[in-house]
């Protein structure tokens, strides 16, 4: 009964100021804290969200494999649990969620097509994934030239903290998968697809500005300082440097890979991730994007030249996806030295065992003199012949035999 009260104050926030016909549609409505109070609502930080993850389940170490059944996927739900989700092991209820809300600015857009069904959003404590729909640039607002973002609410009651190899997001309830390498998945929380359902939870608030303080500077002197704390926030990573690893440069020299855990990891590269063991091939643009074929980019960006391991402070991988508008563009030259300003998150199953990535909104994100970038010559030059010619899924989903 009280959920059904709490949906019709909502509907009638929706409804408030906002008489809408065919020939005079009315803008949508824009929420605030007073919403929020008639809600009967009270604000939590997400840095205190986020804490009760490490509360139930000790630490986000060593969860979120994915691979495992439910006994490492671990997920925290906001609201009392159903008796169907008594199936999920690892689940534990938070009933106190159900008087909670956060609020955060915008700080991520995917509409150049980078950053797939997730909105990131922080408060001043820290930020946080929301795993929503596609088009979100069109409901929620975001200009880096500008600074000028928007508020987000999200009414917690109902949605559950998920963590997908290391790193937590907010979103709909937990599943299982079969992925086209015929692996059995488990995911920690879903995507709110609908957006007609995710905006039962999610809000889009007054316009906003982001101040210096929202974007985190690093740099050679600061960036050991990175830690968990920072996952999900939206980095400025000032005066550093391209390091190809594991494939020849312009100059023809091949620098060592990188080691993650005991794997030897190549950049840059374009990578197959659902065959089951990835795949990598030597590739010199942003992202893999041929006669419709579109795959993962990675390119490594460090402060430390004689780093090995990429789960050791300095390193990150600049990853991109074969589906966003700047996926065939030139990358810099191995040395360049440049600005990158992107998502701040972690893959790996552990923290010794962690790979560091960067999601940037926009090209113009990815802040390299122009004389630095790879001419369409050196890139033939340097591309091999297999790294055209990747494994492709066949009419059953499958990927076609490489034998």
């Amino acid at each position: 009964m009280k959920f059904k009260i709490v949906l019709a104050v909502l509907a009638g926030l929706v409804v408030t100021g906002c008489y809408n016909d065919f020939d005079t549609p009315a803008p949508e409505k824009l929420y605030t804290d007073e919403d929020m109070t008639t809600l009967g609502l009270t604000q939590i930080s997400i840095a205190d969200v986020k804490a009760q993850f490490s509360e139930v389940f000790g630490s986000v170490s060593d969860t979120g494999t994915n691979n495992n059944g439910w006994g490492k996927t671990k997920t925290l739900k906001f609201g009392d649990l159903t008796p169907e989700e008594s199936e999920f092991e690892s689940l534990e209820g938070w009933p106190a969620a159900a008087n909670y809300y956060i609020k955060g600015k915008v700080i991520s857009s995917d509409r150049q097509g980078n950053i797939y069904k997730s909105l990131y959003i922080y408060d001043g404590t820290a930020a946080i994934e929301l795993k929503l729909y596609t088009g979100l640039y069109l409901d929620y607002y975001l200009n880096l030239d500008t600074m000028e973002s928007q508020w987000v609410y999200v009414r917690l009651n109902g949605l559950y903290l998920g963590n997908y190899r290391m790193m937590l997001s907010i979103g709909g309830s937990p599943s299982d998968a079969i992925n086209t390498a015929g692996t059995h998945k488990y995911y920690a929380n879903s995507n709110l697809d609908n957006p007609k359902i995710a905006k039962l939870n999610v809000f889009p608030g007054e316009a906003t500005k982001l101040e210096a303080s929202d974007i985190l500077e690093v740099d050679a002197s600061n960036y050991d300082q990175l830690g968990e704390k920072d996952l999900a926030r939206l980095v400025r990573f000032k005066n550093v440097k391209v390091r190809y690893a594991g494939i020849p440069n312009q100059d023809g020299v091949t620098n060592p890979p990188m080691l993650n855990g005991s794997y030897e990891n190549l950049y840059p590269t374009w990578i197959v991730t659902d065959w089951g063991t990835p795949r990598y091939g030597a590739w010199y643009r942003w992202a893999y994007n041929v006669e419709n074929v579109r795959l993962y980019g990675s390119v490594l960006i460090c402060y430390n030249d004689t780093e090995t391991n990429t789960a050791n402070p300095g390193v990150y991988s600049v990853r991109t996806s074969g589906y966003s508008q700047f996926a065939m563009k030139p990358i810099p030259r191995d040395g360049s030295v440049g600005t990158v300003l992107g998502i701040y998150g972690v893959y790996g199953q552990q923290w010794d065992q962690a790979q560091f990535q960067i999601s940037v909104s926009r090209l113009e994100d990815l802040d390299f003199p122009a004389e630095s970038l790879l001419t369409e010559e050196e890139i033939e030059r340097m591309t091999p012949a297999e790294s055209y010619d990747p494994p492709v899924k066949n009419n059953s989903g499958d990927y076609e035999s490489d034998e």
